[in-house]
């Protein structure tokens, strides 16, 4: 299926309102302990391998075509190979993130019997010292570079993904040079968000103002164009499209238009998937509001560079239609540099 098709099939999905790709956190626990890490807790294990196959078989149902695997590790299931089975049985298309350490070649070579669509594995630097630091967990980055070299040499589509701290940003380089060496792709996120429980310590790993700067000149780290977005000509679109064509489910069962939209519409060990997804009171909310609604953008000079996103506002601003901090400071950096983020994809009219 080429872009252009995909293309196509997510936009009927967002017309229609279908949850066409799903995140699904299959467990919380960890083996690595990232300094920067999201979770607040690393210790809840997930649902049964048989409320998986039931909760695939209601993805089917609902129209979902992708299904994104994470956790917390996913390998640390012992049942996590049989749980990518039952999805592939019903044809759903499996990408998932892992940080590669628990990878052998019997898993990949399953891996790849088993057609799944691409690994996602974290790599914070070409260092190993500077990596071990961060995931605090020692021979971690030896594991994880193997597991990248092992799923390149059979064939299994494979992304290298590296959030920027202050500790490693200086290493943007070292860290294309792995994944060109490897032949794979790699992606930069350039926000250390707090944890799902609120806690902004770790915004202490956040690049500063120089590093944020070098970062968004890149635009292998961040995408730009030289066309800038206008309020006013995208008033009536959705200020986020993940609520028409998203989904995310988390290792209690909880349903979310995104996991980092913390706002549950149901439970899918209560209702079915589809259901929540399309009879969920909170959901129907988040689809009415358009960019016109949100007073602060309304009139903010910064919009037409700035890339928010309602569940990071929500978290760590307390208002999911108020200002979100972070991409306040970034859309300021991006307007000094006269740089415009690639935003349009985001917006979408029903």
């Amino acid at each position: 299926m080429d872009n252009i098709k995909i293309r196509d099939l997510t936009s009927l999905a967002k017309k229609r309102v279908i949850p066409i790709s799903v995140l699904v956190e299959v467990c919380y626990k960890c083996n690595e302990n990232c300094i920067h890490c999201f979770l607040s807790n690393h210790t809840k294990m997930g649902m049964t391998l048989n409320q998986y196959e039931k909760l695939f078989d209601q993805f089917v149902e609902a129209g979902t075509f992708f299904v994104i695997m994470t956790g917390g590790e996913p390998f640390l299931r012992p049942d996590f190979m049989q749980i990518v089975a039952a999805a592939r049985k019903r044809r759903l298309s499996v990408t998932i993130f892992t940080n590669g350490t628990l990878l052998t070649k019997e898993i990949i070579g399953n891996l790849k019997a088993l057609y799944v669509q691409e690994v996602h594995i974290s790599i914070y630097s070409s260092y190993e010292k500077t990596h071990d630091t961060i995931t605090r967990l020692k021979g971690s980055f030896q594991k994880s570079i193997w597991a990248i070299k092992e799923l390149s040499r059979n064939g299994i589509s494979t992304r290298i993904k590296c959030p920027l701290t202050n500790v490693s940003v200086q290493d943007i380089a070292g860290l294309k040079k792995i994944a060109s060496e490897f032949s794979v792709e790699i992606q930069f996120t350039t926000v250390i968000t707090a944890k799902n429980n609120g806690d902004k310590n770790v915004h202490s790993l956040r690049l500063n103002q120089d590093q944020l700067r070098q970062a968004l000149l890149d635009p292998e780290v961040s995408e730009h164009t030289d066309k800038p977005i206008r309020f006013r000509e995208n008033a009536d679109y959705l200020p986020c499209d993940t609520v028409l064509n998203g989904g995310s489910v988390d290792p209690y069962g909880n349903v979310y238009v995104c996991n980092q939209w913390q706002v549950k519409g149901g439970n899918v060990l209560q209702s079915s998937f589809g259901e929540i997804w399309k009879n969920s009171k909170a959901f129907h909310k988040m689809r009415a509001e358009r960019l016109k609604d949100l007073n602060e953008c309304k009139t903010c000079e910064l919009f037409q560079f700035c890339t928010r996103c309602p569940g990071l506002a929500l978290l760590e601003d307390g208002d999911s239609s108020g200002c979100s901090s972070v991409a306040k400071l970034i859309a300021k950096e991006r307007r000094k540099l006269t740089l415009y983020p690639k935003q349009l994809h985001i917006f979408s009219k029903i």
